[in-house]
């Protein structure tokens, strides 16, 4: 269950990636007073969400299927963010309860960054700042997650639509093995508010189990320690809580998601 409470900088910051994105043309971002919705026509995530509700309980039913009806007609059925601040506090179970479908949770969790730097096998990093890099970067994380070609596509699209340079918020990074090999992980940090967010980190599956996910997050967050970041945050499902742990990040609790249902009332 997500109890409400106050905002953590580990939702603070997620939110802010996810509105980030509604700069670019390809996707439409609406700015509600009780949540935010980011909407497009690609299946692509997390291009459909709605995030950061405020809900009043007394009109819960009404109000979520005026929200679903208004993002539909902009985008693709979306996926419902639930972080420890939204209200009412039973939100994700009553959102199942009128029909959507429940998620894996996310751990939301959060690090002290240091230039203390973990084992690493020796790898070459790179920041993306091309568009062949970023097509590169997209590549890894569509091998990785077995994603289809448009949906790839859309991401690329997005991405390629913000900016790529050294001041942007939004920084993504190769991992390759070698210096002339092709990338082997990918990763992205965003920052916002004094913290780095974590995201987007992919290996693709030949190459798992060698480093190269710890590689390729430990650049990211080497580059986000370089810029005067100190507050690290990411949201971690899985096996890779685990890795998270080791790198020196704790728990600041779970984001809830739920998807809607075809056959919703």
């Amino acid at each position: 269950m997500t109890g409400a409470g106050a905002i953590s900088v580990c939702e603070t910051n997620s939110c802010a990636f996810l509105a980030y994105h509604g700069a670019s043309p390809h996707v439409r971002l609406d700015i509600e007073p009780d949540c935010m919705l980011i909407s497009a026509s690609s299946e692509a995530r997390p291009f459909n969400t709605v995030f950061a509700p405020t809900l009043a309980a007394d009109d819960l039913g009404p109000r979520v299927r005026e929200v679903m009806r208004g993002h539909m007609t902009h985008g693709r059925p979306p996926v419902w963010w639930i972080g420890p601040s939204a209200t009412p506090a039973d939100l994700p179970e009553q959102l199942v309860t009128l029909g959507f479908l429940p998620m894996a949770a996310i751990q939301l969790m959060e690090a002290q960054l240091t230039d203390e730097a973990p084992r690493l096998p020796r790898v070459h990093v790179r920041a993306v700042r091309t568009q062949e890099e970023l097509a590169e970067f997209v590549g890894v994380h569509q091998a990785a997650y077995g994603s289809a070609y448009d949906t790839a596509r859309f991401t690329y699209r997005v991405l390629a639509s913000l900016s790529l340079t050294d001041d942007a918020p939004l920084q993504h990074f190769l991992v390759r093995a070698q210096r002339a090999a092709a990338a082997v992980a990918v990763a992205s940090a965003f920052r916002h508010d004094g913290a780095a967010g974590l995201y987007n980190v992919a290996v693709v599956p030949a190459a798992r189990g060698r480093g190269y996910g710890t590689a390729v997050t430990w650049a990211a967050l080497a580059d986000s320690y370089a810029r005067g970041l100190r507050t690290a945050t990411l949201g971690a499902e899985g096996e890779a809580v685990g890795m998270y742990r080791r790198l020196g990040f704790i728990a600041r609790g779970e984001l809830a998601r739920v998807a809607y249902a075809p056959e919703m009332p």
